[in-house]
């Protein structure tokens, strides 16, 4: 062994090498383990595993911490705290190859240009460095350990700056970095805000955490969602669109299009005495822009263009054959994926075991605009006046059951209810929503003229149980309303960022305030409190969550609009008239 020894060193941080030692190995290792399942988390057994699979000459610290990490998550399924352990070591060796004070960081990043590091804004750099002292005293950096392992990865990877391809940022860093970027001069706010995202009761989405401390630097808009309607059914249409979707494909920044007003395949063209080529080409050829706008660092989350299209619209089958594994190659969507806008008559006519037809918008005017009753009967009207309406029948529990082997084999299409939709909407008043957001989660309406925009955040439901095994309602409440002070003073900070002749050029609805709260955490939280999914008090505490969710942001959004004033088409709304 000792011979062994010789001929076994490490690299430590400062550049020093030293023979490797063992115990100090399983010394750091079992340092990390405390609160920890001592019965079943065996720091001797993972460090031995390190020792005999990933040391080698010359390795340094850092990459023998990073070696412990990755092997720890291997053992997770011997028992879940091995995770801990693993997010513990990756989190402290970062620690330990990065600068302690927040001011010193935020100093290296903005004056540093690596193509890794998008930077600060001269504003937000000038806020930290004036009020360093307090900012660096309120940091608390335990909470890093609070993160897992794979959460701690996803931050390294997509979001902590970097230099000469090394991470130079903590997570506490961040957090601080983004609420700062947010509240500017306010002090007290941006400390509050930092609180609730240090200690993960709430968390914005990817644009906000990547792009709000460099907004004004870029000068681009820090906006979570856009939606953005096909223009027409025309060659001119579907390539502004596509142009327009150009300028929202960002890197932090997710996006949809509804495309079902665009003619089916073999349709007749007047303009050119030919027949339409349908979507699947026009939606291959947006594939291909889509690719050319993609890069490293867009997370895989947001990765991708959701394109809507109406259960209806005679294209739908080759669109989903579109994504499957055994599509054309030639064809395949490998960027984007399709949604399907699914009204309430298909579902009915699934359970009733009945036919479905498909049929062309040119031929059928009117099916993207109406829902409910009106589509009912509409669609009725077109398949009894004549053929020429209906291009082809298939067996509603046919096609479903084609939908649904799709979302086994791929994940997709995402299903949407539009009669539900329109029927929920607060913006129903402005016309008919076609289409959602790239995720499903964001529902506006949108028009050639109009793109849908939203920023949006999530909140940890999770973190709300108390000691004593109950929900606490009241701070779920408190946080809510703050998160939507916080994103209600993002809107306005791009209003500083883009002029009103960027929104009419973008598309953009200006002065539009809306606003996204989701959650997360719902299965951790049935979990700690032993429910099942289907248990009747899952389902209770489920709908009491969102209405204290709902109720918060309406009352925190009643208090903005006192003091601000109304959204612009607040006016005649479903809200307007009194919410039940």
């Amino acid at each position: 062994m000792a011979e062994v020894k010789k001929h076994l060193y490490v690299k430590k941080r400062d550049g020093s090498v030293e023979s490797v030692h063992y115990d100090e190995i399983i010394a750091r290792i079992k340092h990390l383990c405390y609160g920890l399942d001592s019965e079943n988390i065996d720091p001797a057994a993972l460090a031995i595993c390190v020792i005999k699979k990933c040391l080698y000459p010359g390795i340094t610290t850092s990459q023998l911490d990073d070696a412990a990490a990755k092997m720890a998550i291997t053992m997770a399924n011997i028992h879940p705290d091995y995770e801990q352990l693993a997010a513990r070591i990756a989190i402290s060796n970062l620690h330990k190859q990065t600068k302690e004070k927040f001011s010193d960081v935020m100093d290296d990043i903005f004056k540093n240009d690596d193509y890794w590091n998008i930077g600060l804004s001269e504003d937000v750099y000038e806020i930290i460095m004036k009020n360093k002292d307090y900012f660096n005293s309120a940091i608390n950096y335990e909470n890093d350990y609070s993160l897992d392992y794979f959460g701690f990865q996803n931050l390294m990877q997509y979001y902590l700056a970097k230099s000469n391809n090394q991470t130079i940022e903590r997570p506490q860093h961040l957090f601080m970095k983004v609420a700062i970027s947010i509240h500017g001069h306010d002090i007290g706010s941006a400390i509050e805000t930092y609180n609730m995202l240090s200690q993960k009761l709430f968390m914005f989405s990817p644009v906000v955490i990547q792009l709000q401390p460099a907004s004004k630097k870029l000068n681009v808009p820090v906006i979570s969602n856009y939606s953005v309607a096909m223009i027409s059914d025309s060659i001119d249409g579907i390539y502004d669109t596509v142009n327009r979707l150009s300028n929202f494909v960002l890197p932090y920044s997710s996006t949809a299009v509804h495309v079902h007003k665009i003619r089916a395949a073999g349709t007749y063209i007047k303009g050119s005495n030919g027949k339409s080529n349908g979507l699947p080409l026009m939606l291959k050829q947006y594939d291909i822009v889509l690719k050319n706008y993609e890069t490293p660092e867009r997370p895989e989350s947001i990765k991708g263009l959701a394109i809507y299209c109406e259960l209806w619209h005679a294209d739908i089958m080759k669109v989903l054959d579109q994504i499957r594994k055994t599509a054309i190659a030639d064809l395949k969507l490998k960027n984007s994926y399709p949604a399907l806008w699914i009204p309430d008559e298909f579902m009915r006519r699934v359970e009733n075991d009945q036919i479905w037809s498909f049929m062309s918008p040119d031929h059928c005017p009117g099916l993207t605009e109406a829902y409910g009753k009106e589509f009912d009967s509409l669609y009725k009207e077109y398949e009894l006046k004549s053929k020429s309406f209906v291009i082809k029948q298939i067996e509603a529990k046919k096609l479903w059951s084609q939908i649904i082997q799709s979302q086994i084999e791929t994940g997709f299409p995402l299903l949407l209810f539009k009669d539900a939709c329109n029927a929920k909407s607060n913006e129903s008043h402005l016309g008919t929503i076609q289409c959602a957001g790239r995720n499903g989660d964001t529902v506006q309406f949108t028009a050639p003229d109009e793109v849908a925009i939203c920023t949006t955040a999530s909140i940890a439901v999770n973190m709300f149980l108390t000691t004593q095994n109950t929900f606490n309602y009241s701070k779920l409440k408190e946080v809510v309303k703050k998160v939507t002070y916080d994103l209600n003073k993002i809107i306005q900070n791009n209003n500083d960022i883009l002029s009103k002749e960027k929104y009419l050029t973008l598309g953009l609805k200006q002065n539009q305030l809306a606003i996204g709260i989701g959650i997360l955490g719902l299965a951790d939280l049935f979990i700690k409190m032993k429910y099942s999914f289907d248990q009747k008090e899952a389902l209770e505490l489920n709908i009491k969550i969102h209405e204290t969710i709902y109720y918060g942001a309406l009352e925190a959004s009643c208090e903005l609009a006192a003091k601000f004033g109304p959204y612009k088409t607040y006016h005649n709304s479903p809200a307007s008239k009194g919410v039940s």
